[in-house]
């Protein structure tokens, strides 16, 4: 009886059929989707508070976080201290979101804290935002000469036409008076500033046309 044999198959014929599957399996593995992970970043970078020891909790700040997509994604935020806490801990964002943060002085003694508000995106990304309470003794407060000064530094505007800064001030969040232009320089000092009040600032950049940028996150300082 004869046995049955596969047929021959060609050289040739072999060669291009493990040609074909080999450029299928390749384009079948370049469709495989890579996830996205987008970095984020805040503005400003760290914080910074200060309070007399008894006294009230100073003014709260915010921090815009943002990243250089705009697609939808969630993120949430993770305080490290007891006396450090953000609003909302969690959401949405297209290309930017805000964050309010607070810190509570109810039982704290005099002295430096440091504590830190981790950002995380669903996709990934994440970043740490430093943040340094100063708890100043009440009874050290009455024997030194009252700071009426505030000392504001920003990040530099990186276009190229770049003219200069304006430093707007005012006594309530939101409201301010007439700028400051301070020239093209990242620092500026306000100087006679009332004791018992707090202060509010915010910065602009401005071109050599004269066009103005819209307000960097508002920052303060209450004057003891």
């Amino acid at each position: 009886m004869n046995s049955l044999q596969p047929p021959a198959v060609s050289p040739m014929l072999g060669w291009l059929l493990r040609m074909t599957i080999g450029g299928l399996l390749a384009w079948a593995f370049a469709l495989v989707p890579v996830p996205d992970v987008w970095a984020v970043e805040s503005t400003p970078a760290a914080l910074s508070f200060t309070a007399v020891q008894g006294g009230p909790n100073p003014t709260s700040q915010v921090v815009t976080i943002s990243k250089s997509t705009t697609r939808q994604v969630g993120w949430k935020a993770v305080d490290n201290a007891a006396w450090l806490s953000a609003a909302p801990a969690s959401g949405t964002m297209t290309g930017s979101g805000q964050i309010t943060v607070a810190v509570n002085t109810n039982g704290l003694a005099a002295g430096t804290y440091s504590g830190s508000l981790k950002v995380t995106l669903s996709k990934g990304g994440s970043l740490s935002i430093p943040v340094t309470l100063t708890v100043v003794s009440a009874t050290s407060t009455k024997s030194v000469t009252t700071v009426t000064t505030a000392t504001l530094s920003w990040m530099p505007n990186a276009d190229s036409d770049l003219a200069g800064y304006k430093v707007y001030m005012g006594t309530s969040s939101g409201r301010y008076g007439t700028p400051v232009d301070v020239g093209n320089v990242t620092t500026y000092t306000a100087t006679n500033l009332s004791a018992g009040t707090t202060y509010y600032f915010v910065v602009t950049a401005y071109d050599q046309n004269k066009n103005e940028s819209l307000y960097s996150s508002e920052v303060s300082k209450s004057i003891y």
